[in-house]
C-alpha cells in the first residue's frame, strides 16, 4: 500500500489497536515476532473466557438475589456479545485482511479516476473512524476506571464492596482487595476497549463501503463528460470511451457489494447475538441503575456504560441504513445521466446495470435481522418491555 491510500485507510487505526489487545492477529514481521503475538492471543482468550466463567458462577450463587444478579448480568451479556465478535477475529483473520486489501484497492482506484473529489471524501470518512474509536474506546475505558475508582473509594471508606465474580479470595484484606481490583480492572478496560473498537471496526467497513458509493455515484454523473475527454485524449471512438468507462463503475459497483457482501458473511452472526443479547443488556444496566445514587460516581458509571451499549447497537443499524440508501442513490444517479443520446450499446450496459442494482443494498445480521434503524426502535421497546416485566416481578 502506498503512503497516499495508507494515509486514507479507515480501519488501519482499528487494526492496531486490536493487534495491540490481542483480539487480532499481526500480518507481517519476524516469525518470532508472529509467535510471539500468537501466544499473547491465547492468553488473551483464556484471561477473556475464565473472567466470563467467573462471572457465570457469581450469577449462580446470586440468582436468588436480583439486585446482585443485576450487578453481574450486564457485564457478563456484554462479555459474551465481545467473545462472539473476538472469535470471529481469531477464527476468520483471514477474509477479514482480505476485506481491507478489498477496501484498500478500491481506495487507490479512487484516487486514479476521480482524485480530487474522491481524496475529499476518503479523507473525511477517514478523519470520521479516527474520531469514532478514539471517542467510543475513551468513553468505554473511562466507564471502567470510574468502576475502579468506586470500589476503591468503598475500601478506603472501610465500607464492604462485593466484586460481581466469583473470585475465592478475601477481599477485605488491602493485598486481596488491590490484586483482585487491579485484575478486574486490566480485564474490564481490556474488553471494553476491545470491544468498542471491534465495533468501530465493523461499522467503519460499512462507512468506507458508503464513501465508495458516493464516489461511484459522483463517476456516473460525470460518465458522458468523462467518455468525451477520454475519447479526445485517446482517439477512441467515443462509444467505445464510454462502453469502456462504465465497466469499470460496473466493476466497482460489484466490488463494493462483494465487500458489503463479507461483512454479513463473516459478522453477521456475531452481530445477530449482538442484537439478541443488547436489549437484555441495557434491560439488567437500567434495573441496577434505579437504586444508585443520582450524584454517585457509580451512577455516573452506570450512565457511560448505557450510552456505550445504545452506541455499539446504534453503530450498525445507522451505517446500515446509510448504505442502503446509498446504494439507491447509485441506480438513481446511473439512470439520471445524459444517456439518451448515447449508442445502443451504452443504453444495454445501462439496462444491465438497472436490473442488477433493482434492489439496494440491505444487509442483515444472521441474514435475517436487517440493519436498520427500524431494527434499533425494535431493540429499544424490546428492552424496555424486559424491564417493565422485570419490575413487576420484583
Amino acid at each position: 500500500m502506498n503512503s497516499g491510500v495508507a494515509g486514507l485507510s479507515a480501519v488501519s487505526g482499528h487494526a492496531a489497536v486490536l493487534r495491540r489487545a490481542g483480539y487480532w492477529r499481526l500480518s507481517t514481521g519476524s516469525t518470532r515476532a508472529l509467535r510471539s503475538h500468537a501466544l499473547y492471543r491465547v492468553l488473551v482468550l483464556a484471561t477473556t473466557c475464565f473472567y466470563l466463567l467467573q462471572e457465570c458462577i457469581y450469577a449462580y450463587q446470586e440468582k436468588s438475589d436480583m439486585v446482585k444478579m443485576s450487578r453481574v448480568m450486564f457485564l457478563l451479556l456484554c462479555h459474551v456479545t465481545s467473545l462472539a465478535k473476538q472469535f470471529v477475529f481469531l477464527t476468520d483473520a483471514d477474509r477479514i485482511e482480505s476485506m481491507v486489501a478489498g477496501l484498500d484497492e478500491a481506495t487507490q482506484r479512487a484516487l486514479q479516476v476521480h482524485t480530487g473529489a474522491a481524496r475529499g471524501l476518503l479523507a473525511r470518512a477517514a478523519a470520521h473512524a479516527a474520531r469514532l474509536r478514539r471517542g467510543y474506546a475513551g468513553c468505554a475505558a473511562f466507564t471502567c476506571l470510574l468502576w475502579a475508582v468506586f470500589a476503591a473509594q468503598a475500601h478506603a471508606r472501610r465500607q464492604p464492596f462485593d466484586f460481581p465474580l466469583w473470585i475465592g479470595v478475601d477481599t477485605t484484606d488491602t493485598t486481596g482487595f488491590v490484586i483482585v481490583l487491579l485484575y478486574t480492572y486490566y480485564v474490564t478496560t481490556l474488553v471494553g476497549v476491545a470491544n468498542t473498537t471491534m465495533d468501530a471496526f465493523i461499522a467503519t467497513v460499512l462507512y468506507q463501503c458508503k464513501t465508495h458509493l458516493s464516489i461511484l455515484r459522483m463517476n456516473f454523473e460525470m460518465l458522458p463528460e468523462s467518455a468525451s475527454a477520454l475519447s479526445k485524449a485517446s482517439g477512441r471512438r467515443r462509444d467505445d470511451a464510454f462502453a469502456a468507462l462504465f465497466v469499470d463503475c460496473w466493476q466497482q459497483y460489484k466490488r463494493i457489494c462483494e465487500t458489503a457482501g463479507l461483512v454479513q458473511d463473516i459478522f453477521g452472526g456475531a452481530i445477530l447475538v449482538q442484537f439478541g443479547i443488547g436489549g437484555w443488556i441495557l434491560c439488567m444496566a437500567a434495573y441496577k441503575i434505579i437504586s444508585l445514587d443520582f450524584v454517585s460516581i457509580e451512577f455516573a458509571s452506570m450512565i457511560l456504560f448505557i450510552l456505550c451499549i445504545l452506541t455499539e447497537l446504534f453503530l450498525y443499524c445507522y451505517y446500515g441504513t446509510e448504505l442502503t440508501e446509498e446504494s439507491a442513490l447509485v441506480v438513481d444517479a446511473a439512470y439520471g445521466m445524459r444517456w439518451a443520446g448515447e449508442g445502443r450499446a451504452a443504453r444495454r450496459l445501462l439496462l444491465l446495470l438497472l436490473v442488477r442494482a433493482r434492489r439496494p443494498l440491505r444487509l442483515a445480521a444472521g441474514r435475517v435481522v436487517p440493519l436498520s434503524l427500524d431494527t434499533f426502535a425494535k431493540i429499544l421497546k424490546s428492552s424496555y418491555t424486559f424491564y417493565a416485566v422485570l419490575r413487576q416481578t420484583k
